[in-house]
């Protein structure tokens, strides 16, 4: 291995899949103290967002979750694909019973985890580690949560968890913006912010920024970390006939992506393919019922490999790979699945969390008393 240069090293390391680097961990010293060098971890972080995922399904009330890589489904395979997922070991902290944290929103592999009995936020988890970091109480006790969402803000390279609030006991509604710094641990009111325009769901994250469809008006609200501050952009909507029944919006393959569903019979896929351009809006797709596939108002896209042009697909308990190019479809069966479920694509993480972040019951401090044992020996 010494005679390998460690900028090579360093170059291949970082284009593999962060579940596989872990279980490289034990190889040398070197490589496992390579994975925990934040330098390495935003390289890796940067490389592997947009090129692997890993599919994360949890039953209804989220007592149990289940993972599979999506790198390991292969539309070009001509079979019709049957594969198993794996159950992931979940977060748990005394006094609070696992049924009660849910995925409330992720950003390049962390996850950010909701209270579901007091709809409130509750701590930075990553699921591939089993790190999870508990967020301090929020500052504002008189107040009601509409919305939220975790981001990245490589301005000052740290995570960030942005939260809408409408104040209790005024005549009319007023909204309170704050963001949580993971770096300072600490919440902090975003003074003379304000924006009317909400969706009750939690922000996509991309580019930097939260993202918010409002369909009333057509537009997007968007905040940016890094001036703490609110955009508007508009929706692709308006040049095509009838107007939608709903609309979904995420943040697929490095792009911004709105799907319209119109009744139960059609579903067209717009992408924004250059950030922050109106223009670049592309309509990809427009999907007609499909005896395959039923109704498309049940139709989710769960992933998009841009490099492919390939959606990876929802339909109700169905999964299917959809080619852009040659309009196709092909249905891929998971196995283990829950009776009822919800799923969402992310992309592994190597992002250690502090020392005050609990494992599985262990603490970090501890994992690393052994880890450093470990490379004594």
């Amino acid at each position: 291995m010494s005679d390998i240069p460690s900028e090579l090293v360093h170059n291949i390391l970082r284009r593999v899949p962060a579940d596989s680097l872990l279980r490289f961990r034990t190889v040398c010293k070197e490589w496992r103290r390579l994975m925990d060098d934040p330098s390495f971890i935003r390289s890796h972080t940067n490389n592997q967002q947009y090129s692997s995922a890993t599919l994360l399904i949890r039953n209804s009330d989220g007592t149990r979750l289940h993972s599979l890589s999506l790198d390991s489904l292969n539309y070009n395979n001509d079979a019709h694909q049957v594969i198993d997922v794996s159950p992931v070991k979940t977060v748990y902290r005394a006094g609070v019973p696992r049924a009660h944290l849910l995925p409330a929103a992720s950003c390049n592999g962390l996850i950010l985890l909701s209270h579901s009995d007091v709809k409130k936020i509750w701590a930075i988890w990553n699921p591939l580690t089993r790190q999870f970091h508990k967020l301090p109480k929020f500052i504002n006790t008189k107040s009601c949560l509409i919305t939220t969402g975790l981001g990245y803000d490589s301005a000052s390279d740290d995570y960030k968890v942005m939260r809408v609030d409408e104040l209790l006991g005024l005549r009319k509604p007023v909204y309170q913006t704050s963001v949580y710094s993971l770096k300072s641990d600490t919440w902090r009111i975003i003074k003379d912010c304000k924006c009317n325009y909400y969706s009750m769901k939690p922000g996509v994250f991309l580019n930097g920024a939260l993202h918010w469809h409002y369909i009333r008006r057509y537009i997007i609200t968007v905040f940016v970390f890094r001036t703490e501050t609110y955009e508007l952009m508009r929706h692709p909507y308006g040049t095509g006939p009838g107007e939608p029944s709903r609309m979904h919006l995420d943040a697929l393959g490095g792009c911004l992506v709105v799907s319209y569903y119109y009744t139960m019979d059609r579903l067209d896929v717009w992408v924004m393919k250059e950030y922050g351009v109106h223009e670049s809006w592309v309509k990809l797709f427009s999907f007609r019922e499909l005896g395959s596939i039923g109704f498309m108002e049940c139709l989710r896209p769960i992933a998009y490999f841009k490099t492919k042009g390939q959606f990876f697909m929802q339909h109700g308990e169905d999964f299917f790979w959809f080619d852009v190019e040659k309009n196709s479809a092909k249905k891929v069966t998971i196995r283990g699945l829950p009776e009822y479920f919800s799923s969402q694509s992310l992309p592994g993480s190597l992002f250690l969390l502090d020392e005050s972040c609990s494992v599985a019951g262990k603490s970090t401090s501890e994992m690393k008393r052994k880890r450093n044992k470990a490379d004594a020996r």
